[in-house]
């Protein structure tokens, strides 16, 4: 089975840097250097555009997800004199920040105190930061320690070799150097790195909204920007993403750099996409800030052509690589191009060797790929200045090459260039363009059915770092999810093998949000409905005061195959398994159980708590999953009775406590450490433990963290309803939502009746009855005879509840319900334990409640 890495989300964003142009970029330092005096560093100020331009410039809008591609080809061109009305800052797949922004982040992402802000451009810059959604109080608290004036700052600059910042053309700060001598710790090179570091971290930031993923899932990042940070004996040592793990709060990520030049994103994705495929890790961040030394490369054609400044941001993005979740686009990691030593330099090439060398071996054609991204440069910026249109050569290359080998007809050339190529919109900072930027729309199209099909093309030129003159480059082709089927899907030459069966057989299943009573308001709610549906999860909401019926009928219909709901009132029976991510280390864990009431006695409930939680971690894909008991009354008497069905058969694998002791009953200190893979535990305790890790970072009133509350388990019970609680935020709907699609795609049904049948083999029942049996001679009140169960009257509709009712009483106020011929079931209601009954029968099985002692 080849279970691929998927892409899991993108995010993209631009900082508006139009000092920096003047000052950083190296086309104009180079220039003040051997021409001070040059008609182009004149004029040069008059051809900046200020914020509102940058935002309103179409390519600008599409590098951030708020217009496609094909929007952009119906711009005449050239776009840079034509602005995109209403254009927002914000985009679906990230944003635009401004230069003063930049400035303050630079500074939040300065651990070494070397950047220093004039005093009052700080105070601004702070308000505006904190008032940022992804920044906020705590980040933004280290500007506080500027208390320099102007004088100062300049003082910096000039006796200190500090490099100068500037905003409107005013000095607001400075960077100083990290050391005396070391040409690698100069100011200029700092500032570049921390350049770099910022828009990098304002990536991931960005990603981890829009892909909506918790900071403690990613597990590892890998940097594959163009700069370099080290010291005079270790010039490139790295680290730039843990440096932006770090500020990021990515908290359980480690992470290394990938470096090769404008290949440099694709290395880094194919070397993510094996890391998740492999195994060892689940979540993997790609990300790369901009370079400052490319603003305004090619400025002096711009200006001789009277246009402005095109290259006047520093660009980012971030991309996430996941374990296969049967929905996002897979990444084939047997389907590679790469540009060996031996390969040689022509067009013909490196095209083959980077396109139609890995379509050959795994059967495709080139119209089997239904877009290419190369390196997608925006034309208005390389046009004028000599170098073509990029990408358009890129695609004549491809396709001269199909006609060469016969796949293509002449006269098809334009067409294909048209069909499955792009016009380019990406700033061209090296590697930000290299076939990256169309990850996030791929993503989308892919997954809306649009396009099936995408190969990701990197090359870059080895000869800049003086090394060697070898080419270089890699691509890989990502492809629709199979989910059912164990092909691909038809191409033009055929059926092109998965080389395997896809983990994920069933369909992406639609879950049903049924809201009542939540205590954020139903935006909140749409809010969740939304971070689910980007994370490529199918969502709907059903609002009402009888959406409970309404839920029951879809469910029973098969118009949505799962449901999450704020209450339930689940039969005796059946409780639910909580999820949870533990915060000493960011274990997941699973709660056993968090609502419901699996048994009136107590450590019988236990016991079917603890194989709940098997069942749940089983179906959620966790082969062997280790188990905990709380130390909780009864905790000893589950744990014999685990061991008992252990010894009979059933296969449980008993986890040990991290504390000195050791064993199987669990302290505090390992719900924190997350020691068991599911921890077993009453359903009160765990329902106040499941809001503890929720929402213990928020103060308690919004639950933030985690995947909610859990489905509903018990013998028999074939309905998947999940449950999240009036507090539940966006982020946990989210969550419940995957639980309950990762739940189905793996065959929950199916693990369910497995293991019942495995436990019923054991023994299982026997094993509840006799401690059923020792609990009752134990009763001050009642022998075995206690225990005598009434025949079930015919099975009846029920749908009214009668409450007030004892939990430990509630399966023997059933009884004498059918002992006087009316059917009921025990249930677990919003507010408590509940009888169901026909709303014929409401009246009179009160009247015998009431008479028994039970109301």
């Amino acid at each position: 089975m080849n279970n691929y890495a998927v892409l899991r989300g993108a995010a993209y964003t631009l900082a508006a840097a139009p000092d920096m142009v003047l000052h950083n970029g190296t086309t104009q330092t180079i220039e003040r250097v051997v021409n001070p005096g040059s008609d182009y560093l004149k004029e040069l100020p008059g051809h900046l555009r200020n914020f509102e331009d940058v935002i309103s410039y179409a390519p600008n809008q599409v590098y951030i997800g708020n217009m496609t591609t094909d929007e952009l080809d119906e711009i005449e061109f050239p776009w840079y004199d034509k602005k995109v009305p209403k254009a927002e800052k914000k985009g679906r797949l990230g944003e635009i920040i401004e230069q003063d922004e930049l400035l303050g982040l630079i500074q939040i992402c300065d651990v070494f105190d070397l950047v220093w802000l004039e005093k009052g451009f700080a105070e601004e810059v702070k308000a505006k930061l904190k008032a940022h959604e992804l920044i906020g109080e705590e980040k933004v608290a280290v500007l506080d320690k500027n208390k320099d004036g102007v004088e100062d700052i300049m003082r910096l600059a000039e006796k200190e070799q500090a490099e100068p910042l500037y905003h409107g053309g005013k000095l607001v700060g400075a960077v100083k150097r990290a050391h005396d001598v070391d040409a690698n710790l100069s100011a200029h090179v700092m500032l570049e790195n921390l350049v770099t570091k910022a828009s990098g971290v304002l990536s991931i930031l960005n990603l981890v909204k829009t892909a909506g993923i918790r900071p403690s899932e990613v597990e590892y990042v890998i940097d594959c920007c163009e700069e370099a940070c080290g010291d005079m004996n270790q010039r490139g040592g790295g680290n730039f993403a843990k440096a932006a793990a770090e500020i990021t709060g990515l908290t359980n990520a480690s992470g290394s750099d990938t470096r090769g030049f404008c290949a440099g994103p694709v290395h880094a994705l194919l070397n993510a996409a094996s890391l998740v495929k492999a195994g060892t890790f689940k979540n993997v961040v790609v990300a790369a800030g901009g370079c400052s030394a490319k603003l305004g490369m090619n400025g002096k054609d711009h200006v001789k052509k009277g246009m402005p400044i095109l290259e006047d941001t520093i660009a980012g993005f971030a991309v996430l690589i996941s374990e296969n979740d049967g929905v996002s686009p897979q990444i084939r990691t047997d389907i590679v191009g790469k540009h060996s030593v031996g390969t040689g330099a022509s067009p013909q090439d490196v095209i083959s060797a980077l396109v139609t060398e890995p379509l050959d071996k795994a059967g495709m054609k080139l119209k089997d790929i239904d877009k290419f991204s190369p390196e997608m440069q925006n034309p208005d910026i390389t046009k004028p200045a000599g170098a073509g249109d990029v990408p358009a050569a890129n695609y004549k290359m491809i396709a001269a090459l199909g006609v060469k080998r016969g796949e293509l007809q002449r006269a098809e050339i334009q067409d294909f260039v048209k069909n499955h190529g792009m016009t380019g919109w990406a700033p061209t900072q090296g590697h930000i363009p290299s076939g990256v930027p169309y990850l996030g729309m791929a993503r989308d199209d892919i997954i809306s059915g649009k396009i099936k099909r995408v190969m990701i093309i990197g090359k870059g030129s080895l000869f800049l770092g003086r090394m060697t003159n070898l080419f270089d480059g890699v691509s890989f082709v990502i492809e629709k999810n199979p989910r059912e089927t164990e092909n691909i899907g038809e191409t033009e030459s055929g059926p092109v093998s998965a080389c395997g069966s896809d983990p994920f057989k069933e369909k992406n299943p639609v879950i049903g949000i049924f809201v009542s009573g939540s205590e954020h308001g139903i935006d909140d709610i749409k809010q969740g409905t939304t971070l689910a549906t980007n994370n490529g999860y199918k969502a709907l909401v059903i609002e009402g005061e009888d959406s409970h019926d309404k839920m029951d009928e879809m469910l029973q219909d098969g118009r949505i195959e799962g449901a999450v709901t704020m209450h339930y009132p689940f039969p005796i029976g059946v409780s639910t398994v909580g999820r949870v991510i533990t915060p000493a280390k960011g274990k997941e864990m699973f709660l056993a159980t968090t609502t419901g009431t699996s048994d009136t006695d107590r450590a019988a409930s236990l016991v079917k708590n603890a194989i709940y939680g098997i069942i749940t971690a089983k179906a959620y894909g966790v082969e062997n999953p280790t188990v905990g008991i709380a130390n909780i009354d009864g905790a000893r008497k589950a744990e014999s009775a685990l061991i008992k069905l252990a010894d009979n058969g059933y296969e449980i694998n008993f986890a040990e406590s991290a504390r000195a002791e050791g064993g199987t009953i669990m302290r505090g200190n390992d719900f924190l450490m997350g020691s068991p893979d599911v921890m077993v535990t009453d359903a009160l305790t765990g329902n106040l433990m499941m809001k503890m890790f929720s929402a213990f970072n928020s103060g308690g009133e919004y639950e933030t963290v985690g995947y909610g509350y859990g489905p509903g388990i018990g013998k028999g019970y074939d309905k998947l309803i999940l449950i999240v609680s009036r507090a539940s935020g966006a982020p946990v709907i989210a969550g419940a939502v995957s639980y309950a699609a990762q739940l189905i795609k793996r065959g929950y049904r199916k693990v369910t009746a497995t293991e019942f049948s495995k436990v019923e083999k054991a023994g299982f029942d026997d094993i509840i009855n006799e401690m059923k049996r020792h609990a009752c001679k134990a009763s001050a009140e009642g022998g075995s005879e206690a225990w005598e169960e009434a025949k079930m009257p015919e099975k009846e509709v029920v749908d009214k509840e009668i409450s007030g009712i004892e939990v430990m009483d509630i399966e023997y106020a059933v009884d004498v319900l059918w002992k006087e011929g009316i059917y009921a079931e025990s249930g677990m209601g919003c507010t408590g334990p509940v009888v169901m009954i026909n709303a014929k029968n409401k009246e009179r099985a009160g009247e015998i409640l009431s008479a028994a002692g039970y109301l």
